[in-house]
């Protein structure tokens, strides 16, 4: 079972780019622990061409679920495949449609992180700087004990 981490986003659309923003920042401590890690950006399909049948993988993305700005939620993607219906994302067609359409046979999860806002800017917003390091240390924990678990059997 290979583990990858997919980092998603649009790094010129503020709050949009802090999945790619978060994957940076904990890289080097993702790769040391065997994890794979992939900057699909804005392009699904490339994103998809790096995921194999019977793979862990990690989603790291922004999310509007109207909580507080820089919470970090954890979603299975079964549950999100699932209700594929009811996803909307700026970057059409979105990576869980296309493991859907594609019929990808995987486990893992999408990890959210709560946008304050997006527009065309290459910063993030000020309330996610300010929580960066706390975000990224969130991310890493979830992504090695998730790893431990599903790893394990």
């Amino acid at each position: 079972m290979a583990v990858k981490c997919i980092a998603i986003g649009n790094r010129i659309m503020g709050d949009d780019g802090i999945g790619i923003k978060v994957a940076e920042e904990i890289s080097t401590q993702i790769m040391q622990e065997g994890i794979e890690l992939i900057f699909g950006e804005t392009d699904s399909d490339y994103a998809l061409s790096k995921i194999d049948d019977g793979d862990l993988v990690f989603i790291i993305d922004s999310t509007y679920l109207d909580v507080n700005p820089g919470t970090v939620t954890f979603r299975p993607i079964s549950d999100m495949m699932e209700h594929n219906s009811q996803l909307y994302s700026q970057h059409q067609p979105n990576l869980i449609q296309l493991l859907n359409t594609y019929g990808k046979k995987v486990e893992g999860f999408v990890i959210g992180i709560e946008v304050e806002k997006i527009d065309f800017n290459l910063e993030i917003s000020d309330t996610l700087k300010n929580r960066l390091s706390q975000i990224c240390k969130e991310v890493y924990d979830f992504v090695c004990k998730a790893k431990s678990k599903y790893c394990s059997h």
